[in-house]
């Protein structure tokens, strides 16, 4: 375990924290695996309130749970581990009773399991760019670790109270475009160009307004968000700047998210692969690391803002080009 954490950016300092987080992630990985494949396929039925519902049983059992165990308990990082896992356990037994009782389209019977070749490509097709942002994700993860440890302790700690605080910004724009994902796929399959053209512009709107709402409510409260997190100085003054950096694509990272998952709904799933890889592979990582030698920690903390608007203006001429191929046909 220890040339893996190592690997990822751990230190003599911050190794036993590490180590009892990941023990604890580790054996609630399936719950986490199970509670988020069952959130997308019970929102493909159209039950996307049921989907909410598990989602935030997880996710206040973590709030909740997270003082208790890290504080109350003491246990720091091995206790927000726990909270985490404990809250996907809940979720998970709640979309399994959804499935056994409420779903109309699905079930865990073992008898109806059937991978058949067609099934199988269709859902790798669709779901391959999303395991390739995954898997890219981690990757530019232990770069950025790499390169930021270098600097002290304060900025890799910064940065992981950032990504969560960042997500904010970001999920709630793809909780958006992910939500109108089935209905893009049915008027599409429909042949219902009309209202599949009318869905996407509105959610991009939809997006848009939300990005720049949540972006500005993070930059007037930028030091009161990171301070909630945690209370050293150093940590605060580095995450304060981080989230500057990471809020400048806050405004408009849905367009890209919506775009993606319209070439997704069309079955056009090769263009949303390549910019999930280049927003968290090829472009990404080669541009931390020039970042860093140009211009410091002050560069590679705007290496994923600068990622982004490639990657969101790229989506906007490849999803265009599409689009008016369709209108074509």
């Amino acid at each position: 375990m220890k040339p893996l954490l190592y690997t990822f950016g751990a230190n003599s300092q911050t190794y036993e924290m590490a180590k009892g987080y990941i023990f604890h992630v580790s054996y609630g990985a399936p719950f986490i695996i199970w509670s988020a494949a069952a959130s997308f396929i019970v929102r493909a039925e159209g039950a996307s309130s049921e989907a909410m519902i598990g989602s935030m049983i997880g996710t206040v059992a973590n709030i909740v749970l997270d003082p208790v165990f890290i504080s109350g308990l003491g246990m720091g990082a091995a206790g927000a581990a726990i909270a985490t896992t404990i809250g996907n356990i809940l979720a998970s037994i709640y979309y399994l009773w959804y499935f056994m009782k409420k779903s109309k389209s699905f079930s865990v019977s073992p008898k109806y399991f059937k991978c058949g070749e067609q099934v199988l490509s269709r859902v790798c097709s669709i779901g391959f760019p999303t395991a390739i942002f995954s898997a890219l994700m981690s990757v530019s993860t232990i770069v950025l670790n790499q390169i930021l440890v270098k600097y002290g302790n304060a900025p890799v700690a910064a940065i992981g109270i950032v990504f969560k605080a960042n997500m904010f910004i970001t999920f709630l724009q793809m909780g958006l475009a992910n939500g109108v994902q089935p209905l893009m796929g049915y008027n599409f399959g429909a042949g219902n160009q009309k209202r599949f053209m009318e869905v996407d512009c509105f959610t991009k709107k939809c997006c848009l307004v939300v990005g720049i709402l949540a972006t500005a409510l993070f930059f007037f409260f930028r030091e009161p968000i990171i301070h909630l997190f945690i209370n050293d100085k150093d940590v605060i003054y580095y995450g304060v700047k981080m989230l500057v950096a990471y809020m400048v694509s806050g405004p408009f990272i849905g367009i890209l998210f919506v775009n993606m998952n319209c070439m997704q709904s069309t079955g056009d799933a090769l263009p949303a692969t390549i910019l999930s890889v280049l927003r968290q592979g090829l472009l990404l990582i080669p541009l931390l690391y020039l970042l860093n030698a140009v211009f410091g920690l002050n560069g590679v903390i705007y290496g994923q803002a600068l990622t982004d608007c490639v990657a969101i203006v790229l989506s906007m001429y490849i999803w265009g080009r599409k689009k008016r191929k369709l209108k074509s046909e």
